[in-house]
């Protein structure tokens, strides 16, 4: 949390010496960034899953000053958590979304910008290598489940070739929709009744992206 904070921080701080005059940003690119996704919420998905790492790739289109729009995708995959590992159960969790993109980059200096931004989409999961406890449970609860979710971001980017930034990124999904124990099997593995599940699915993920500039204004 410290060091998420602290970039928290850091963009702040770039962002209030943002320049008024900034150099000028290709019209379209491409833009990405693989990250570690940590699970916030609910406490049931919390102790169910840990994140391994998310990726995501867009493209976007520049509109008026500095503003943007795009379309992306992305991939996260998840593991269990420890103890339903020490039991031989090693269902995985992998999602896919497909998104809309807006957001706005900013100078803070020549050679560096960041980028704010919020993707809106739709999110598909599906548990696979279901264990289940009794054989009784096959096939009566389904592996694969969807929902909306909105993702706000920060991408602090810094130019090393005209055309070409790498930098860090930070964001934070929220899922609209609850994460159910019976969907990967897990229900009879773990007790549940000592966790709660009365919040929607959301995780902060922390990784590195990339920005490539396609074709200059």
């Amino acid at each position: 949390m410290k060091y998420i904070l602290s970039y928290l921080i850091l963009a702040t701080c770039l962002f209030s010496f943002a320049q008024e005059k900034a150099p000028e940003l290709p019209r379209f690119a491409i833009r990405g960034n693989v990250s570690i996704p940590k699970v916030v919420s609910s406490q049931s998905f919390r102790n169910s899953f840990s994140g391994v790492m998310a990726g995501d790739l867009n493209i976007t289109c520049k509109l008026v000053s500095n503003f943007f729009v795009g379309v992306g995708y992305a991939y996260t995959y998840y593991k269990p958590q420890k103890a339903f590992r020490d039991q031989n159960v090693n269902t995985n969790m992998q999602s896919q979304n497909g998104y809309l993109k807006l957001g706005f980059d900013k100078f803070f200096s020549d050679n560096g910008f960041a980028t704010f931004s919020l993707n809106a989409g739709y999110n598909y999961n599906e548990f696979k290598g279901v264990k289940y406890r009794s054989d009784t449970l096959i096939g009566k609860y389904p592996t694969k489940f969807s929902s909306a979710f909105v993702e706000p971001m920060i991408d602090l980017y810094f130019i090393v070739d005209p055309n070409f930034a790498i930098g860090g990124h930070i964001s934070y999904n929220y899922n609209f929709g609850q994460f159910d124990p019976y969907y990967p099997g897990f229900k009879g593995w773990f007790d549940y009744t000592k966790v709660k599940n009365n919040w929607n699915m959301s995780m902060i993920t922390l990784g590195f992206g990339f920005y490539y500039g396609l074709v200059r204004k």
